[in-house]
């Protein structure tokens, strides 16, 4: 942290198959004032309408960057067989992981210093 701060807010940062995003509280100070689920994702009800706005809200361009790598992960699971071996060889995951790491490190700048990301891909 660049001002010596302690960051108020602690966020984990992972996708789940199909959430949309990638941000959840990790600490008291973020359930408090984010609640729980994925803090960066609009929830829609049954007409697709958006019932729910993300609770952090994300530059256009950085949105759109979380929005495709959820789906590419969605990628990985084999559908018919969710216990069972990845879709994705090494270099897939490999890939994934080059590609999220420098999406957490656009976040954890856009959010700034009250913000504590830790990434929870590995």
């Amino acid at each position: 942290m660049s001002n010596g701060k302690t960051p108020t807010y602690r966020l984990r940062f992972f996708f789940d198959y199909g959430c949309g995003g990638c941000l959840w509280s990790d600490n008291e100070a973020a359930y408090e004032k984010y609640d729980v689920g994925t803090l960066d994702a609009e929830i829609y009800d049954l007409n697709g309408k958006v019932s729910q706005e993300a609770r952090i809200k994300l530059p256009d361009s950085t949105k759109q960057k979380v929005l495709a790598l959820d789906k590419l992960y969605s990628e990985s699971l084999n559908w018919e067989d969710p216990a069972g071996d990845s879709m994705w060889d090494k270099s897939q995951w490999d890939n994934f992981q080059s590609q999220t790491r420098e999406l957490h490190k656009e976040i954890s700048n856009i959010l700034g210093d009250d913000f504590e990301i830790i990434y929870k891909l590995e």
